[in-house]
């Protein structure tokens, strides 16, 4: 065997397809993804960190992949987005959300809150993303939406 041949599932090291709904499932979601994109490198990550159908979409947590120098490999719900560069990429609140990521996986990994157009529901939400570097040329993250549960409770 290859190594690389077989299915995203086969190949796949998550346990299970369950929604990351706090800041720690959030990170092991990250980590596991950026795991797997060393192992199985760049091509075969982000082509599969597109599959709507596969472990790196969650409904509306996904895994997105930048380089660097702004350009986007992995966004699921905007497949018509990879290979353009989103660094210009603005919220609604005029933050350039993508720079504010770029630099926190630039220096590693960590946290980044943000509003942003959830793809599920088509409204602007509060959402906390985590990102990390997979190495010299690119990074990746995923975020989770801060619904009415996480903002109320106390």
């Amino acid at each position: 065997m290859d190594g690389i041949s077989g299915s995203v599932t086969e190949r796949s090291h998550l346990s299970s397809y369950e929604f990351p709904a706090t800041k720690e499932d959030l990170v092991a979601f990250v980590e596991s993804a950026a795991s797997y994109a060393r192992v199985y490198g760049k091509d075969i990550a982000t082509r599969d960190f597109m599959d709507l159908d596969g472990p790196f979409v969650r409904g509306d947590v996904y895994i997105f992949a930048h380089e660097f120098d702004g350009n986007t490999l992995s966004l699921p719900y905007l497949p018509s987005e990879i290979g353009t560069n989103r660094l210009d990429i603005q919220n609604s609140e005029g933050v350039y959300v993508n720079r504010e990521m770029t630099a926190i996986a630039l220096n590693g990994s960590g946290f980044f809150d943000y509003l942003w157009t959830n793809p599920i529901t088509n409204e602007t939400e509060p959402k906390t993303s985590y990102v990390t570097k997979v190495d010299d040329d690119w990074w990746l993250g995923a975020g989770i939406y801060l619904g009415d549960e996480e903002t109320s409770s106390t």
